[in-house]
C-alpha cells in the first residue's frame, strides 16, 4: 500500500472530562478506540513487517521481549503512524489541566521523544515495576507515553499495568528495571497502599502514562506474541535534564540528537507532533 493511501490518523479524538481528571489523578488513562479496528489492522501489518526485520538485526535470542526504538527510521509508514497529528492531540489535552503535583504546562504543543516496537514472547516473564523518568533526562513533570496493542491483549498475555496515583510521588527511588526495582516498588506499592489497574485490551485502543507513573507487566502465558507500539512525547519548550546515569547519557545521545544538559530539547530527532499555534 502506497504511503498516500494509509490511514493519516488526523481526526480529532473526543476526550471527556472524566478520562482527562482520571489522567490527573491516577498518573494513566485508558481509551477505546484511539484507532478504529480498519485502521489498526493496516498498521499492524506494516508495523510487524518492518519490525520483524529490525529484530533480527537488533535483538539476540532467549530475550523475554524484543524491540525496536524509532523503527520509524525504518520504514516511512510506520512515521506515518508514530507522527499522526490525533495522538499528540490527545497528549496535548491531556497535559492541559492542571494538578496539584504538576502545574499545567505554559505551552500545550508536543514533541515526539521516540517511539518502540515492543513485542513481547510467548510464555514470556513479567515486566518489572519501574519508572520511566529514571531513563530520560527530559526535566519536565508531563512526558506522556501511549502503550497500543496492535492484536488484542486478554489479561493472560499481560497487558501493562499501573500504580495508580503514584505520579504524585515523582522520582521515588533511582532503579533501573529490574528484579530489584520489582522487589523494591511491589512492596511499596503495598506499603503506600497504591491501588493497581490493569485490563485487558482491543487492537487499537491506548492507555496514556506519565513518565512518573510506576508501571510494568504481567507475564504473556499465551503462546503468542504479544505486539505493542509505543510512542513517548514531551511539551514543547522541554528542556535537556542533567545527564546523572548511564541510561540519561545514552538518550540524550541516541534520542535526542545529542544535546546536552541546559539545551532545549528541539532536535530534529524530536519534531513538533502537535501544535496550538
Amino acid at each position: 500500500m502506497s504511503i498516500h493511501d494509509l490511514p493519516n490518523l488526523s481526526s480529532q479524538y473526543s476526550l471527556t472530562d472524566d478520562q482527562v481528571e482520571s489522567f490527573q489523578r491516577n498518573g494513566h488513562v485508558y481509551l477505546p478506540q484511539v484507532c478504529s479496528p480498519q485502521e489498526v489492522n493496516i498498521y499492524q501489518k506494516i508495523i510487524c513487517n518492518a519490525a520483524e526485520k529490525s529484530f533480527t538485526q537488533e535483538n539476540g535470542e532467549n530475550r523475554p521481549f524484543v524491540q525496536t526504538i524509532n523503527l520509524r527510521y525504518h520504514c516511512h509508514q510506520v512515521m506515518k503512524f508514530v507522527l499522526a497529528n490525533r495522538f499528540g492531540q490527545i497528549v496535548s489535552n491531556l497535559i492541559s489541566s492542571s494538578t496539584k503535583s504538576a502545574p499545567a504546562e505554559p505551552s500545550q504543543s508536543v514533541r515526539i521523544f521516540y517511539d518502540k516496537a515492543l513485542f513481547k514472547e510467548p510464555r514470556s516473564v513479567i515486566t518489572p515495576w519501574h519508572q520511566d523518568m529514571y531513563y530520560w533526562p527530559l526535566v519536565t513533570q508531563h512526558a506522556v507515553s501511549m502503550w497500543m496493542p496492535l492484536i488484542d491483549i486478554p489479561l493472560e498475555m499481560g497487558p501493562i499495568r499501573f500504580a495508580s496515583e503514584s505520579h504524585h510521588q515523582g522520582f521515588v527511588k533511582p532503579v533501573a528495571i529490574s528484579d530489584q526495582s520489582q522487589s523494591f516498588f511491589q512492596q511499596w506499592i503495598e506499603d503506600e497502599d497504591y491501588p493497581v489497574w490493569q485490563r485487558s485490551m482491543k487492537a487499537g485502543e491506548a492507555t496514556f502514562h506519565n513518565g512518573w507513573t510506576i508501571h510494568g507487566s504481567t507475564a504473556n502465558q499465551t503462546d503468542h506474541m504479544r505486539q505493542v507500539m509505543i510512542v513517548t512525547y514531551y511539551p514543547d519548550g522541554t528542556v535537556v535534564d542533567k545527564l546523572s546515569n548511564p541510561s540519561r547519557i545514552h538518550d540524550a545521545k541516541h534520542f535526542l540528537g545529542g544535546k546536552n544538559a541546559g539545551d532545549l530539547a528541539d532536535s530534529e530527532m524530536n519534531p513538533l507532533v502537535y501544535r496550538t499555534s
